[in-house]
């Protein structure tokens, strides 16, 4: 009989340590939660493969990363669906993707089921992905044994969008060729000297040869002007009670990695120039660099850099992002570049040291 109530004990303390799995070595207790969701999806890397063509007619393939944070993800929790609103450009490498993948606190590990059969790989932030047809990424509880299914999808452009069509100026016809802009081959060599007062300041755009008197907002202080790298820009402010802008950037005195943005807002002539002050926090600005050449197309601000960044303003200088969709011809040079956008929406580059021109416009 001693026997059997040994043997019972025994298995009644096997139950007790099943049932207490739920708990650790403090005695708390775990909670395994059902609900899962895939709270924030996100590119970590995309590569693009840029095809381009000199005048010479000879055809080149470079490699450039994309700048992922501008092409963020959405998610629709009710259809399970993800995907990005803004079309990648058509030449990325969907097939290596890295992807980084967060979970809502419930949610235990993610996997991606296989694109030719039900097998599943757990997901990892350093393992590329094949993104270039619809996946299914699955994220399941903290037992694992429930799990929800979401459609992940790439939109990408078709192979007439999100590239810029440059054409040498040699290669375009007569009548093409005689729409060059006023000042194409003439850069304007900017100059600029503080006034004592604080009031006011000279601007010369011809290096020197005559200046003119700009007046400063009220209590702008003009110790905040830059005094290397200028360039500046000037356009028409439809639909606004302004008939003209202008912007001028250059470099910072002190070891700031960012430019100083001015603008003036003019109304037959007049006007003053205001400081744009950049936050600290603002991730979006003009990186410094040792020349900069300032363009207006396509309503939108071009700020080239002469290591051949490319940035765009749609804020009028606040705010400075860098689009992969604006791609330089593969021979040009930066360093003394003059670029000047038309009515018609081409943008216009000419090196001027070279004297060669390009006329580039966005396929639509």
């Amino acid at each position: 009989m001693k026997r059997y109530i040994h043997t019972l004990g025994m298995i009644l303390m096997a139950m007790l340590g099943l049932s207490s799995c739920l708990k650790n070595d403090s005695d708390t207790e775990i909670t395994v939660y059902d609900d899962t969701a895939i709270t924030k999806l996100s590119f970590s890397a995309v590569n693009r493969y840029i095809h381009t063509t000199s005048k010479s007619g000879t055809d080149s393939v470079y490699k450039k990363a994309l700048t992922v944070a501008n092409y963020p993800f959405s998610i629709d929790h009710y259809q399970q669906k993800i995907y990005n609103r803004e079309p990648l450009p058509s030449d990325c490498d969907l097939k290596h993707v890295l992807v980084s993948v967060t979970t809502s606190t419930y949610s235990g590990s993610v996997a991606i089921k296989s694109l030719t059969s039900d097998s599943i790989v757990y997901y990892s932030s350093s393992d590329s992905i094949d993104l270039s047809q619809p996946r299914e990424f699955r994220v399941f509880n903290t037992n694992s044994q429930k799990y929800r299914a979401y459609q992940v999808q790439v939109n990408i452009g078709t192979g007439e969008v999100d590239a810029m069509n440059w054409t040498a100026l040699e290669e375009l016809s007569p009548a093409e060729s005689s729409k060059l802009p006023q000042g194409l081959y003439e850069k304007k060599l900017l100059k600029l000297e503080k006034d004592d007062t604080g009031t006011s300041f000279q601007l010369s755009e011809d290096n020197g040869a005559t200046w003119t008197t700009e007046t400063l907002g009220d209590e702008e202080d003009a110790s905040l002007l830059p005094s290397e790298c200028l360039a500046t820009v000037a356009f028409d402010l439809p639909y606004t009670d302004y008939s003209s802008y202008r912007l001028l950037v250059g470099s910072p005195a002190d070891d700031s990695d960012r430019c100083i943005i001015w603008r003036k807002a003019s109304n037959r002539g007049t006007g003053k120039w205001v400081y744009l002050p950049v936050e600290s926090n603002n991730a979006y600005y003009l990186p410094k660099a040792e020349s900069i050449t300032l363009a207006y197309f396509n309503e939108v601000i071009i700020a080239i850099n002469n290591n051949g960044s490319i940035y765009e303003s749609r804020d009028q200088g606040i705010t400075w992002k860098s689009f992969d969709k604006y791609s330089l011809p593969a021979d040009i040079s930066t360093n003394n570049l003059n670029a000047i956008g038309d009515s018609e929406g081409y943008l216009w580059l000419c090196d001027l040291d070279s004297r060669k021109v390009w006329r580039g416009q966005m396929n639509k």
